[in-house]
């Protein structure tokens, strides 16, 4: 019964911690290092271009559109982004996404690389910070800012 009641207190905290924290929960993302691994709490959608690393993940999506307009959309949807340009020209964008029902939040990065001026591909990163399944909460998330991404540009 003790336990039990351990148990619950460690947990609830767990998740308290988790639902105040505001900022993303860590340094920004290497997407050549990432490792899409056995997680069940996470989806990748990228390239081999820009994912060298990764083993296994989702096609990355590509736009007909500029990587300073898609940037733009991003922000528009997600006013609380953070955006930096790398070294490279790559435009790197992380916010946290809030999950409606238990508020927790989740880690969100997104890499615009520039094929052409008119042509852009997506990396996205999207995980959740507690848990071992996250139910396809991630995976619907990035195909989500896919498609509201295509209705706000167009491309």
């Amino acid at each position: 019964m003790l336990r039990t009641r351990q148990f619950a207190a460690v947990s609830l905290l767990m998740i308290a911690a988790c639902a105040s924290a505001p900022d993303p929960a860590a340094s920004w993302v290497d997407f050549a290092a990432l490792d899409s691994g056995r997680s069940t709490n996470r989806a990748l959608a990228c390239a081999p271009d820009i994912c060298s690393g990764a083993i296994s993940y989702s096609a990355a999506p590509e736009f007909s559109t500029s990587a300073e307009t898609l940037s733009g959309a991003i922000l528009k949807l997600e006013p609380s982004a953070e955006q930096r340009v790398e070294a490279n020209g790559d435009i790197h964008l992380r916010w946290v996404a809030v999950t409606p029902a238990l508020r927790f939040r989740d880690d969100v990065d997104v890499l615009l690389r520039r094929l052409d001026a008119k042509t852009t591909r997506m990396a996205v990163y999207s995980r959740s910070r507690i848990g071992l399944s996250d139910l396809g909460t991630n995976a619907r998330r990035i195909d989500d800012l896919v498609e509201r991404l295509r209705q706000e540009t167009g491309a």
